[in-house]
C-alpha cells in the first residue's frame, strides 16, 4: 500500500454529498497538500469535468486535480481504483444497489474504506463477505461514517469514557435524546430509503433483520432485550416528551457492534436507544404527535405503488440534488447523551454548526479518512468490517472538534 499513487480518492463527485467532501477538501486542506495526496473519482467524465469547471469558480486549484472513471459495475475500473488509494471514501449510494463491488475489491486489495451508508442489509452482507478478507489484509471497511452514525457511536464511546475517569466503570444503560436539528434531505437519501425497501420485498429472509436490534452484531450474540420507541413517551429523566427518531435504526446497531468490537467494553448487558425529544408542555405533545404521524404516513405511502409513484416524481428531490448552500450552513444539530452508572448519572452533547446530514456529514467523512492516513500511528490496530468507534475512536473526537462539531461532557 506504500507505493500507491494516492492517499485518499473521493468516489462519487458528481453526486450531492461526493461534492460536498470535494468542497470541504479544497477549503480546508487545498489540493496540493504536503500531508496528504488525493484525487477523485466517478462514472461519467463528462460530469466529473463539469464538477471541477463548477469549483474552479471558487477556486481554481480544483483545476489540477487527477480524476478516475470507474463504475459501480465495472470491475475492472473498481480493481484499479482501489489499487490506487491508501483510502476510498465511497458517497455512491444506494450502497445495496452500488457498494457492494468496490467494498469487495477494497478488502480483496487491502485498501481502507469509508462510506455513509446507513442500510442495515448492506452492512449485514458486507460483514459476512468481507471481514474475514479485510481482517486477512490488514484493511479497515467503515460503514456510516456520516451524521449516521458518527455521533451516536463516538457520543457513546465519549460519554463511556468520562463515566470511566468519573466513577471508574461505564454506563450500563445510555440514552440518546436528538435536542435540535436544522437541515434537509437530498435525493441520495430519499433513494437510499426506497432501495432498502425494496430489497427487502425482494428477500422475505431478510424481513426480521431489521427488527432485530443486535443485526450487526455476531451471528452467536444475543444482547439483553430492547426494542425502538414506537409512540410518544413522556421522558421523566430529562422532563421532556419523545417520539421515536428516523436514524435510530441504524444507529442503534452500529452502537451495539462498536460494543462488541470492543471488546463488550461497556458491559454483555449494555442497553442503548435513542429518540427525538421535544419541550416540555402542551407544544412539545403536538410536535411529537405531529413527528409520529410523519413518519407514519410517509412509510404507509411509500408503500403503495401509486401513492410512491407521486411522492418520488412530484414531491421528493431526485439523486443528485439536495438543500441550497444556504439551508447547508444554516443548519445545526444538537444531540444529548444520558448515561446511568450504579445509580449515577452523566451526559454529555454533540454539537455541530453545519446542516447534520450534508455539510456535517461530509466533515465527518472526510476527518474520518484522514485519520486512517494522518494518525494512523495512534488509531487502533484493528481490521475487518469496523465501525467509527472501534476503527478510530478518540482520534475522530479530536479532529472533528477543531471542525466545530464538539463532544462536551456536561
Amino acid at each position: 500500500m506504500h507505493n500507491r499513487p494516492y492517499d485518499i480518492i473521493v468516489f462519487g463527485v458528481t453526486g450531492f454529498t461526493g461534492k460536498l467532501v470535494v468542497e470541504y477538501l479544497i477549503e480546508h486542506y487545498g489540493v496540493n497538500n504536503e500531508l496528504f495526496t488525493w484525487a477523485i473519482a466517478g462514472r461519467n467524465e463528462d460530469k466529473i469535468k463539469k464538477v471541477i469547471e463548477t469549483l474552479a469558480a471558487k477556486n481554481d486549484q480544483i483545476k489540477k486535480i487527477k480524476f478516475f472513471i470507474a463504475d459501480s459495475f465495472d470491475e475492472k475500473s473498481l480493481d484499479h481504483l482501489s489499487k490506487s488509494a491508501k483510502v476510498i471514501i465511497s458517497t455512491v449510494g444506494p450502497y445495496i444497489k452500488y457498494g457492494k463491488n468496490l467494498v469487495s475489491h477494497c478488502a480483496h486489495n487491502g485498501t481502507h474504506y469509508c462510506d455513509l451508508t446507513g442500510e442495515v442489509p448492506f452492512i449485514r452482507e458486507s460483514i459476512d463477505a468481507y471481514d474475514k478478507v479485510a481482517k486477512k489484509n490488514e484493511c479497515r471497511i467503515i460503514h456510516s461514517c456520516g451524521f449516521d452514525s458518527v455521533p451516536s457511536d463516538l457520543g457513546v464511546l465519549f460519554l463511556q469514557s468520562e463515566a470511566k475517569k468519573k466513577y471508574d466503570r461505564f454506563c450500563s444503560h445510555i440514552k440518546y435524546y436528538v435536542r435540535a436539528t436544522k437541515g434537509g434531505f437530498s435525493g441520495g437519501t430519499i433513494a437510499s430509503m426506497i432501495a432498502i425497501s425494496n430489497y427487502i420485498k425482494s428477500k422475505p429472509n431478510l424481513s426480521g433483520l431489521l427488527g432485530n436490534p443486535y443485526a450487526l452484531n455476531s451471528h452467536i450474540y444475543t444482547g439483553p432485550s430492547v426494542s425502538s420507541l414506537r409512540s410518544v413517551v413522556w421522558d421523566q429523566d430529562v422532563g421532556l416528551w419523545t417520539a421515536p427518531f428516523i436514524m435510530s435504526g441504524i444507529n442503534t446497531r452500529v452502537v451495539r457492534r462498536s460494543n462488541e468490537l470492543l471488546g463488550f467494553m461497556y458491559g454483555n448487558e449494555f442497553i442503548y436507544t435513542e429518540v427525538t425529544s421535544f419541550q416540555k408542555g402542551i407544544m412539545g405533545y403536538l410536535k411529537s404527535y405531529s413527528m409520529l404521524i410523519f413518519l407514519g404516513l410517509t412509510k404507509f405511502l411509500m408503500s403503495f405503488k401509486p401513492t410512491f409513484w407521486l411522492l418520488k416524481n412530484f414531491y421528493l428531490p431526485s439523486p443528485g440534488e439536495g438543500p441550497k448552500k444556504e439551508k447547508r450552513d444554516n443548519g445545526f444539530f444538537k444531540i444529548l447523551l444520558n448515561g446511568y452508572v450504579d445509580g449515577n448519572h452523566i451526559s454529555c452533547t454533540v454539537t455541530g454548526d453545519k446542516d447534520p446530514g450534508y455539510s456535517g456529514t461530509a466533515i465527518m467523512i472526510t476527518e474520518s479518512a484522514l485519520s486512517i492516513i494522518l494518525n494512523n500511528e495512534e488509531i487502533p490496530k484493528k481490521f475487518g468490517v469496523l465501525t467509527p468507534a472501534s476503527a478510530i475512536g478518540k482520534i475522530l473526537i479530536k479532529r472533528l472538534k477543531t471542525k466545530g462539531i464538539i463532544f462536551k461532557v456536561n
